[in-house]
């Protein structure tokens, strides 16, 4: 099973979602755990390669972790600097979500966005 540092980054009661090119819902910032990576280095690379973002404090949330059918999204909130812009070419889109739009996302971010209001 794959595992997938995942980070949540909340500014002004909004959660920042990220969309990878060719994809119709949105997903959490992350990616990969590389061997012998610590979740919380994989959240905070992830961010700063897909969204120019530096994180400068990172809390591993185990509690929140949410177990799919391919991944395991190992949950950490970020706290971070400057504002996302997209790099690379793996995303197509970024947006901060209020959590009441609708808006297309994948079952293990209504999981992880519904246990961080609990």
């Amino acid at each position: 099973m794959r595992q997938r540092g995942v980070a949540v980054v909340v500014r002004h009661g909004k959660v920042l979602l990220v969309r990878d090119r060719g994809k119709h819902r949105f997903s959490l910032p992350g990616g990969a755990v590389k061997k012998g990576e610590p979740t919380v280095s994989a959240a905070a690379r992830e961010l700063y390669e897909e969204l120019g973002l530096t994180a400068t404090k990172v809390t591993r949330l185990r509690d929140r972790d949410f177990r799919g059918a391919v991944s395991i999204h190992k949950v950490c909130l970020v706290e971070a600097n400057g504002e996302p812009h997209l790099r690379g070419q793996e995303l197509d889109k970024f947006m901060w979500w209020d959590t009441k739009t609708p808006v297309p996302v994948y079952a293990h971010v209504r999981y992880i966005v519904r246990k961080m209001r609990e």
